[in-house]
This record gives structure tokens, C-alpha cells and sequence, in this order.
């Protein structure tokens, strides 16, 4: 019984260039047979050959193959929305304003205190709590204020005046007051180009080798190479070590 070209041609593990190859018909003019157009008598032949079948095997007007359609994808199902972690509490973080105030802190602000003559419980009264209950934010406030005033205070009172007459010679109490021990003290820092640790009111800390300073300033290189200037109202104390032994220098603000 005679078969449609193209199923003989899959009976034989062919593909329609190799069919071509072997019976020397173009396989343009091979995919027409297998559509349905009426092979010429010359072809069949050549057709039975390279098939090894005869030609009466061979349907003259082949049936187009049916291609089987294939099945239609299943449609996604809609994914169900993942339920949210619960998310951890957050942790509140506390930020230097809302430390207790360091000792350092309090003890320059005493200082400052005494130098304007001001009592502390006057200080307390308005602040609403002993001194010791400071946080550091409020206790750098607090010495902003009074430095301010000590340095207008000393604007107005140069040396020689009664109440900072003898403080030329003894060691710096504010950074305003750069009198003669700290003049020369900084002054060999910086000759000597020794690096010195500056610790701020803050809680930050500056290590660096002093370029120049002035009674408002201090401008260093740090240790990455980069030049900061740093008021004297923001430091507490530089630091320097030497050997064993550690020298430091306290500069109040």
C-alpha cells in the first residue's frame, strides 16, 4: 500500500537534506512533494532509490503531515502573597546628648563656674536638677554659655586688672587664656612636631601634630594627612605620651 513521502522518509531516519543529498532532488522541491504536490515519474524513481522502496510504495500526491498541536500551557496559579516577617523592635541607640555627663565635662564647668563667681545651685535651679544628673549634651550647652562669658570677660579685663592679674605665668585654665606656660608648651609641641591626641567635648578624639595655633584655635595634621583646625571651645584636653610616661595637658573650653 502506497505511503505519503514524508512518512517513508521518517520510516528511514532521514531529514529532507539528506533525502535530497542521495536522490539529487532539491529538498525545496522535496517539501513540496511531501505537501501534496505530484512528484514527476523521473523523481519517484529517483525517491524509491535512495528510500529502498519501491515506486508503487510511494503515494503520488502525498498528504501534508499533521502536526500535532501542542497542549496549552496549565495557567500559573496565583501565588498566595508570603505573609511578612514580623520585624525585630528596633533599638533605640543612645547618642552622646543622651549620656550622663563625663566627669571632665562637670569639672571644667565648676571651674568656669568659680572663675564668673557663680554659684552652682544657682545653676541647678535653672537647669532643674543637680549637676551630676547632667546628660553630656546639656553639659556641653551649659559650657558653651559660661566659656562665652569668661571669654568677654577676659575681652574686657586684659591682664594686669584685678581678678586675672596673676594669671600670666601659671597654666591655662580656658583656651582663650593662652598665657606664657602654654604658649611655650604648645610652642615646643610643634617644634618637636610630637603628635598629641585632642579630645573634644563631644566624646570625639583628633590624633595629629600641631601646624600653628592662636588663643581661638589649634590647627593640626592628622594622621591621614589631612589639616583640621579645631576651636578651643569645643576641646577638653590634648594628650601627649611619651614613652612610659603620659603628659597630659588639660585646655578647658
Amino acid at each position: 500500500m502506497a505511503e505519503n513521502l514524508w512518512a517513508l522518509r521518517k520510516k528511514r531516519n532521514m531529514k529532507v537534506g539528506q533525502l535530497a543529498s542521495k536522490s539529487g532532488i532539491p529538498a525545496k522541491q522535496i517539501i513540496a512533494y511531501e505537501k501534496g504536490e505530484r512528484i514527476k515519474v523521473a523523481h519517484k524513481a529517483r525517491l524509491a532509490r535512495a528510500l529502498f522502496v519501491d515506486q508503487e510504495d510511494i503515494k503520488w500526491e502525498s498528504e501534508p503531515e499533521q502536526k500535532k498541536k501542542p497542549k496549552p500551557a496549565p495557567k500559573p496559579q496565583a501565588a498566595k502573597p508570603a505573609a511578612k516577617p514580623a520585624q525585630p523592635k528596633k533599638k533605640i541607640r543612645k547618642t552622646p546628648a543622651m549620656l550622663p555627663a563625663r566627669p571632665s565635662q562637670l569639672e571644667y564647668l565648676r571651674i568656669l563656674l568659680g572663675k564668673l563667681d557663680i554659684e552652682e545651685t544657682a545653676v541647678t535651679e535653672k537647669v532643674g536638677k543637680p549637676l551630676d544628673e547632667l546628660t553630656q549634651g546639656q553639659a556641653g550647652r551649659l559650657l558653651n554659655k559660661y566659656a562665652r562669658q569668661w571669654r568677654e570677660y577676659r575681652q574686657a579685663h586684659p591682664p594686669g586688672t584685678l581678678g586675672i592679674a596673676n594669671n600670666q605665668g601659671k597654666r591655662a585654665i580656658l583656651p582663650e587664656g593662652v598665657d606664657r606656660f602654654e604658649f611655650e608648651y604648645l610652642t615646643a609641641r610643634q617644634e618637636a612636631e610630637d603628635a598629641l591626641a585632642f579630645t573634644l567635648f563631644d566624646g570625639s578624639v583628633k590624633h595629629g601634630r600641631i601646624l600653628g595655633f592662636t588663643p581661638y584655635h589649634i590647627t593640626i595634621r592628622e594622621e591621614n594627612g589631612d589639616e583640621t583646625t579645631i576651636q578651643r571651645l569645643a576641646l577638653a584636653y590634648y594628650t601627649r605620651a611619651a614613652g612610659a610616661d603620659a603628659a597630659a595637658t588639660e585646655a578647658d573650653a
